[in-house]
């Protein structure tokens, strides 16, 4: 028999942001740590070793093409077991704004669908996001004259989370699970939710040395875009984190993932209206000996390039190749590969 996870993801926040996408896009990104999260019995079933594949064609023939509006099944991961067998997960993600009384029904719907289609287990669990004590949906049960279905499925409440717990946790999804903590907390003040905004990105993601790029990337993008701020707030989150980016995070700056979040993206404006004033600056402290212009020229060119082969000798550090660091900071392969050499003497040049 095959393994088959159903995941139904409920939520309840203000329309602007793309919540359900957010979802999606750090499940697909960092899919086994999300397994290991909220299935931990599950995971030990799974060979991740063996890679896992998203079918998300099989999918609307199974589910979509039976919905309305909002309420879409959007994965299928077919997984390898340990054991050998080459089965499904069927993961359901939902955005759902306020309590359901035929949410138990839905979920036993999914369930038949994909059972009859696929004749495979299913693991089924539904993710509530939201903070509210009442949204505690039960079993679905069915009874008429004799004829009775009792189906149960597996439920993770952000409302029973221990805040202290998640924070302890070395798993990205507990900090994404606190990120959903906060949105609630904070959905009528700004002010409160720029301060802990600013303690997430700065010490469970900039200035934390044990968390993997991968991790580091992907939540900073989710909880960049979820704990949405005005702009006069993001304008000072993005001053107040400058420093910690520019010395723990740089290589963050160069990824086309996350780019366009909002912080770095103002980050990036920013940059770009002080970068010639900042050169002239340091220009002029390089040349003001001569105190001629030729002489502050010489300055700007001589602090750019060194700034350069600084950022080049860190980014080879962090393991991109020559190429990419090449294109990155504008420098000539032969430069990247003399700055490499000089930080690896023992190895060759490529």
């Amino acid at each position: 028999m095959g393994e088959v996870l159903v995941l139904e993801k409920r939520v309840s926040y203000s329309p602007g942001t793309d919540y359900d996408a957010l979802w999606k896009k750090i499940i697909s990104e960092l899919f086994e740590e999300f397994i290991l999260f909220f299935a931990p019995d599950l995971y030990e079933a799974i060979d991740f070793g063996k890679g896992i594949v998203f079918l998300e064609q099989e999918l609307h023939k199974v589910i979509i093409k039976h919905k309305k509006g909002k309420k879409i099944a959007d994965k299928i991961v077919k997984v390898s077991l340990k054991n050998g067998e080459e089965k499904y997960v069927f993961i359901h993600i939902e955005i759902q704004g306020k309590k359901d009384p035929d949410f138990s029904k839905r979920m036993f719907t999914y369930f038949y669908r994909l059972f009859d289609r696929f004749q495979e287990n299913i693991y089924s669990i539904a993710i509530l996001t939201d903070l509210s004590k009442s949204n505690d949906p039960q079993a679905f049960q069915y009874s008429f004259y004799g004829t009775e279905l009792t189906y149960r499925f597996n439920t993770y409440k952000f409302n029973e989370e221990d805040i202290p717990s998640l924070k302890k946790s070395t798993n990205p999804f507990a900090i994404a699970v606190l990120a959903g903590i906060y949105l609630h907390q904070t959905e009528k003040n700004y002010h409160k939710r720029y301060e802990v905004k600013k303690k997430l990105l700065k010490d469970f993601i900039l200035t934390n040395p044990n968390l993997k790029s991968i991790y580091a990337e992907a939540l900073f993008y989710f909880i960049d875009y979820l704990l949405y701020l005005p702009h006069e707030l993001t304008k000072q989150l993005t001053k107040d984190l400058s420093i910690n980016i520019e010395k723990e995070a740089k290589h963050m700056l160069y990824s086309e993932k996350i780019k366009e979040a909002p912080t770095l993206a103002e980050y990036f404006k920013t940059v770009r209206e002080e970068g010639f004033e900042k050169g002239i600056e340091k220009g002029l402290e390089m040349g003001i000996e001569k105190g001629i212009e030729k002489g502050i020229e010489k300055g700007i060119e001589k602090g750019k390039m060194e700034e350069k082969r600084n950022l080049a000798a860190e980014l080879l550090r962090e393991g991109f190749s020559v190429e990419k660091v090449a294109k990155m900071v504008k420098l000539s392969l032969d430069e990247v590969e003399e700055i490499g050499a000089s930080i690896h003497p023992n190895q060759p040049e490529s």
